[in-house]
């Protein structure tokens, strides 16, 4: 078993880019698709809000959401993109 204190991205026994108990600018792509799963294509900052508040997404997820542009992202890979300007 690896002790938290010993894995630096490791905290509170999950890793801070899994989206969860993180630090709170950070998420992960994954962890932004994961929390607005169910929203269609395209769409928009606040779709993926409003998606995201219903699938109870944590802190770290909505704050990266947050500093999306307005614009209308057409698939899961223009979410990755933007996570990554983002970060």
């Amino acid at each position: 078993m690896v002790d938290a204190r010993q894995n630096s991205r490791s905290i509170g026994g999950q890793k801070s880019s899994e989206g969860e108990r993180g630090t709170p600018e950070k998420a992960s792509p994954a962890a932004v698709e994961r929390h607005i799963k169910g929203v269609s294509f395209p769409a928009n900052k606040q779709d993926f809000i409003k998606r995201a508040k219903g699938n109870s997404a944590p802190s770290d997820v909505m704050h990266v959401l947050d500093q999306f542009e307005e614009k209308k992202y057409g698939s899961p890979i223009d979410i990755s993109k933007e996570v990554g300007r983002i970060e």
